[in-house]
């Protein structure tokens, strides 16, 4: 699985998640496209994310669950969201954001994303090296 952060997550969270999972894929829009997709139109990034075969990650419950809704009435794919809450995470909390994310990345290693849509848990903790290394928990 391919990430893509939405511009209000802090862009070194896709660098602390590639340390923690040397193999994951995780980009920042602040890079993806060149930054060009800055500020640009929910559709536009979903599009342009699904092009790329990105899931999304995104704080943005108010606008893109409605876009959900209308992309799953017109036939139209996207290659996944995942959303992270506000009431779970600090937006300051890198770091366990990253956690979160790394360990969601290696409990659906091989998934297919495709329309898919959740939120990510809380990170299950004591994770001081390589998230590789640990045994893997069911429950994410």
């Amino acid at each position: 699985m391919k990430l893509l952060l939405d511009e209000h997550i802090w862009p070194g969270i896709a660098a602390l998640v590639q340390q923690m999972i040397p193999a994951a894929d995780a980009e920042s829009i602040h890079g993806f496209c060149g930054g060009r997709l800055m500020n640009s139109d929910d559709c536009v990034i979903l599009h342009e994310a699904h092009l790329a075969g990105r899931v999304l990650v995104t704080y943005d419950l108010n606008t893109i669950p409605a876009l959900l809704q209308e992309m799953a009435a017109a036939n139209e794919e996207h290659s996944g969201v995942i959303f992270i809450s506000s009431q779970s995470f600090a937006q300051n909390d890198h770091h366990r954001i990253a956690r979160a994310l790394a360990e969601l990345l290696r409990d659906e290693a091989g998934a297919v994303w495709t329309n898919r849509v959740m939120f990510v848990s809380a990170p299950r903790g004591g994770w001081n090296q390589q998230i590789e290394s640990h045994p893997t928990v069911d429950s994410v």
